[in-house]
């Protein structure tokens, strides 16, 4: 049979100041009397005190009717004191340890809260933000934008005039051909880098990489690739992209109250590379858009479809032929078109199911006079 211990001794802080006073504890199964030196003793019943800590030492926190107000608490560095409360009133203490672990529960759902409004606030109100100002933001706000992003790619000055040439008539005729009128001054610039890649910043800059103008074998080949990424810049992806990441940084500044990093916040992002980065929806909208962009000039989609697949088999070889995983870290750089545009597999039915169902359309061959393997960047 087991034994309880009914008396102790322990430190009483009053409340009124810091000095702590001896006093004797006896527990009893209603409450616990405590006796200080020279004093009548007082009783604490259970329903009135609280567990500060279940540690040693340990603290029991005493008040009165008013709640939330802290008047005395107990400190008993005995180690079986704890037990012996739980042994002594089973009943009464059970309803102390869960009103414990009930506080716990509320401060842990609390924290829980805290987080989900952090998400809301730095996930979903700048996504709701940028859906209602996109649309409202000035095209001569998204030209600084987009300059501001060309300025960090050294494209090349003096490009060759045939490629350059080429590249601005499809272009123009893209933009011609849109149904709807559209406010952007569409220019093509050219980066050279073995990359794989293009770029449509807002305001209407579109960088074209030479990796993928060496890639490309046909004037419609170049036309499905301008295509997609002129969708871009008249659906303002990449200003929707810019924006969101601007709403989000100057957000978390004006919560730590910091003025000079909102203002650095807006002059930066929009030189940030990472901020052009489409979502699959935008992507897909950018094939499907685009591809009517060419039916509409009377150019043959199945362009747009050779490039990607021409694009993917090649990814798909390099990937086979990778030894270790520098040649992994290779495929991504050099392919970072296909890296920046996912689900390219399932992109490609999508294109086939689309060109399909608009197969009684008509297309004219495209420039027939200039034969972009004749011009094309060498290595």
């Amino acid at each position: 049979m087991v034994t309880s211990k009914i008396q102790f001794s322990g430190s009483l802080f009053d409340g009124k100041n810091a000095q702590k006073k001896p006093v004797r504890i006896e527990l009893t199964p209603y409450h616990i009397k405590l006796t200080l030196p020279g004093r009548s003793a007082v009783t604490w019943p259970y329903s009135d005190i609280r567990w500060a800590a279940e540690t040693i030492p340990f603290h029991i926190e005493h008040q009165l009717n008013t709640p939330g107000e802290i008047l005395e608490t107990l400190v008993v560095e005995d180690p079986d004191f704890y037990e012996n409360c739980r042994r002594i009133a089973p009943d009464n203490f059970s309803r102390i340890t869960e009103i414990f672990f009930f506080n716990w529960t509320i401060f842990l759902v609390g924290v829980l809260i805290l987080l989900f409004s952090f998400y809301v606030a730095f996930k979903i109100v700048p996504h709701y933000f940028v859906g209602q100002l996109v649309d409202k933001v000035p095209v001569e706000w998204e030209e600084k934008l987009g300059d501001a992003v060309l300025s960090a790619f050294p494209v090349e000055k003096n490009p060759d005039p045939k490629v350059m040439a080429l590249l601005t008539d499809i272009l123009h005729l893209l933009k011609q051909s849109k149904v709807e009128e559209t406010p952007y001054n569409l220019k093509i610039f050219i980066l050279q880098t073995e990359q794989i890649n293009a770029l449509a910043l807002p305001g209407g800059n579109i960088i074209v990489f030479e990796g993928l103008l060496k890639i490309a074998d046909s004037n419609e080949e170049l036309a499905g690739v301008l295509a997609h990424e002129a969708q871009h810049i008249f659906l303002k992806h990449s200003t929707r992209g810019i924006l969101r990441n601007l709403a989000s940084g100057m957000l978390l500044a004006l919560v730590l109250g910091d003025a000079n990093a909102v203002m650095e916040s807006a002059v930066s992002i929009a030189g940030k590379l990472n901020t052009l980065g489409f979502s699959r929806k935008m992507e897909t909208e950018a094939d499907m858009k685009g591809v009517e962009l060419m039916l509409d000039a009377k150019i043959n989609p199945q362009g747009m479809l050779s490039i990607y697949n021409k694009l993917l088999k090649k990814e798909l070889k390099l990937e086979e032929n990778k030894k270790n995983v520098s040649t992994s870290k290779n495929v991504k750089e050099i392919f970072s078109y296909l890296s920046t545009h996912p689900s390219a597999k399932s992109r490609l039915k999508k294109l086939e199911k689309k060109i399909k169902n608009n197969a009684d359309k008509l297309w004219i061959p495209l420039y027939p006079n200039t034969h972009w393997n004749e011009i094309k960047p060498r290595d």
